[in-house]
């Protein structure tokens, strides 16, 4: 034990005594014959003892730490790791669908070229490119002068003919009857019937001609096949029309067509019946539901797309032959299910797990998966999750169950 004296030390007095304790041992060297001065000896020891004493305590008093100075231990509190609302996920029912995208371009499903049936001078042409029209409207008429005057020269002769065969048949009435006499012979009875014979073809043909003549001048009048839009006009009041010329084209907007060019790979999945989306330049804002209707068996010349035709009605007109259009073809498709994103779901193939955010705490979930939808980057969930859960999005190191979290943005 260390004893420590309140008292300052003088140094100097120190310093004297060792001095005065070696003058004396050194005079007692000097003369043997005199006896050593055992006190002596024995206070310079302590008085060494008292030095380095004091010495020590000075330095244990500047270098010991004092108790007052020591710092008091702090318990570390548990961590709290703060989530971004990018990292996190608010889950909800909602509708999924796996699509093909495709471009093409619209169609008319019902298109014509009418032409002329009869040759001869346009004297009237009664609509422009533009033009709606009904079934049976006019469209052009042809002269029919001509058609006219050939039909009452056919009629002429019809009427000869009938005369003809008349005085005919009467004549072979009375041969048969002098034949059956034996008063004429069989010749002139099969020459009276050869000549009625003739006489009734002839008068069918001419029969035949006349109707012909009729129908042609019918088809002087050109008239709408069905309802639609007049897209093109070729003739003009005056122009010479040839037989079979167009004259006019005609188109029915009420539905039209869009021949979507969809790659080769992807056309397996796609069958009659399926839906399709798609917008149309021009129409900015404007979606448009199809249905496809066929599907070519081989792909397109110098590439390696498919045409597929899908139908949509066109009541207002809206949509015109020719426009370009993007959409969608929907392969696949689920009503109101859960379903989260994959790099949500934690685990290998034996188990699955998500992490919820619950009550500002980390809770593993174990969940089991319906299906994967690759190409929406989610999986539908069937157990483990339900709507109003929040659940951590991303697979962030060093986030455990147990963590303590807070959600809010950075």
């Amino acid at each position: 034990m260390l004893l420590q004296s309140s008292a300052p030390i003088d140094v100097g007095n120190i310093y004297s005594r060792q001095c005065w304790i070696m003058t004396e041992h050194t005079q007692s060297a000097s003369n043997p014959s005199a006896k050593p001065n055992r006190r002596r000896w024995a206070g310079a020891a302590v008085v060494l003892a008292l030095v380095a004493g004091g010495g020590f305590a000075l330095s244990g008093a500047f270098d010991a730490p004092q108790a007052q100075d020591m710092p008091t231990p702090v318990t570390a509190e548990p961590s709290i790791m703060q989530l971004h609302t990018s990292e996190v996920y608010d889950v909800a029912p909602q509708d999924l669908s796996a699509a093909i995208a495709f471009t093409g371009s619209v169609r008319p499903v019902q298109s014509a070229d009418i032409s002329a049936q009869v040759a001869g001078i346009a004297n009237q042409v009664h609509v422009q490119a533009g033009d709606a029209v009904a079934a049976g409207d006019v469209l052009v008429e042809i002269d029919a002068t001509d058609l006219n005057l050939q039909l009452r020269q056919q009629q002429s002769a019809l009427s000869s003919t009938e005369i003809q065969l008349n005085a005919a048949r009467q004549t072979l009435d009375r041969v048969r009857s002098l034949a059956e006499r034996g008063s004429t012979p069989q010749a002139n009875l099969d020459a009276a019937i050869a000549e009625v014979d003739g006489l009734e073809a002839s008068l069918a043909s001419l029969q035949s001609q006349v109707e012909q003549v009729q129908t042609n001048i019918g088809r002087t009048i050109i008239r709408a096949p069905f309802d639609g839009m007049v897209s093109n006009r070729m003739v003009e009041p005056g122009q010479v029309v040839s037989q079979g010329a167009v004259v006019v084209s005609l188109v029915d907007l009420s539905r039209v067509t869009v021949d979507a060019m969809v790659p080769l790979a992807q056309t397996a999945s796609i069958t009659a019946g399926q839906t399709a989306s798609l917008e149309v330049q021009g129409l900015d804002g404007s979606v448009f539901e199809a249905a496809v209707e066929r599907i070519n068996p081989v792909a397109e010349e110098g590439t390696r797309s498919v045409v597929v035709h899908l139908g949509l009605d066109n009541p207002d007109s809206r949509l015109r032959g020719g426009m370009f259009v993007t959409g969608r073809i929907v392969t696949e498709a689920a009503s109101d299910v859960i379903a989260v994103p994959q790099d949500a779901v934690l685990g290998d193939d034996e188990e699955h797990y998500v992490l919820a955010v619950v009550d500002g705490e980390i809770t593993r979930r174990a969940v089991s998966i319906e299906k994967v939808w690759d190409r929406l980057g989610m999986v539908e969930i069937g157990e483990g999750v339900a709507s109003g859960d929040l659940i951590v999005a991303l697979p962030l190191s060093g986030l455990e169950a147990g963590q303590s979290v807070v959600v809010g943005a950075l």
